[in-house]
């Protein structure tokens, strides 16, 4: 994916799990010199999502919310809000969701009566899941759950790796970084929960905090 211009749709779980993921996304895009928007869509409750967030990263970001088959990503916190927030999705396009292994198409059907196979909306896209709730009690903090699925988000997005531990370093208390840099190495691949490898960034070089995002729109 190219990184002229990103349209990513977040989804699920409640507002700061959300606005954690956000935050990382945008001190990185602006630490890189790029423009970002975040948006809480006035339409979120048509699609019956509890927590929405469009966020905008480009050279030049447009001043509105991303439109229906218009995203390049969805990260989905939890499968329900995703899977009502995919019409923002375009075909094609990437989604990165945390599904539980306790959940199937029949514990789903509840919140989609007239789908047979819920899980199945989203073939026709690139689709990642894991199981990020258990792997975030392995590793000891709840918020490790977005720590992940960033880290499988950034095999998508085109930013380096120090790009995104800089962000998730900034984002943080400075107790849990170890643990959400190694959390974030186990979204990417790069480990195995629960014995995890030591981080190959300096913590010390990573710690400060920045106010790169305060003027962004949410």
């Amino acid at each position: 994916m190219g990184q002229a211009a990103i349209d990513l749709v977040i989804a699920g779980v409640g507002n700061q799990p959300l606005a954690y993921a956000c935050f990382v996304l945008a001190r990185m895009a602006r630490n890189k010199g790029l423009e970002v928007r975040i948006f809480e869509p006035e339409n979120a409750q048509q699609y019956g999502c509890k927590a929405l967030a469009h966020v905008r990263i480009s050279s030049k970001v447009r001043q509105a919310p991303i439109e229906p088959g218009q995203a390049n990503v969805l990260l989905g916190l939890e499968p329900i809000d995703a899977l009502k927030a995919l019409p923002y999705l375009q075909e094609g396009g990437v989604a990165v969701v945390n599904v539980p292994r306790t959940i199937t198409d029949d514990s789903l059907r509840s919140y989609f009566p007239d789908v047979e196979k819920p899980l199945a909306l989203f073939e026709g896209y690139q689709t990642q899941f894991a199981d990020t709730f258990e792997q975030a009690r392995q590793i000891g903090i709840p918020i490790a759950m977005v720590t992940i699925l960033l880290g499988m988000l950034s095999t998508h997005l085109p930013f380096g790796e120090f790009d995104w531990k800089h962000a998730i370093a900034a984002s943080v208390p400075r107790r849990t970084f170890g643990a959400n840099i190694r959390a974030f190495d186990l979204g990417r691949g790069e480990t195995e929960a629960p014995t995890m490898k030591a981080s190959i960034v300096d913590e010390t070089d990573l710690i400060k905090k920045d106010t790169e995002c305060s003027d962004t729109t949410m």
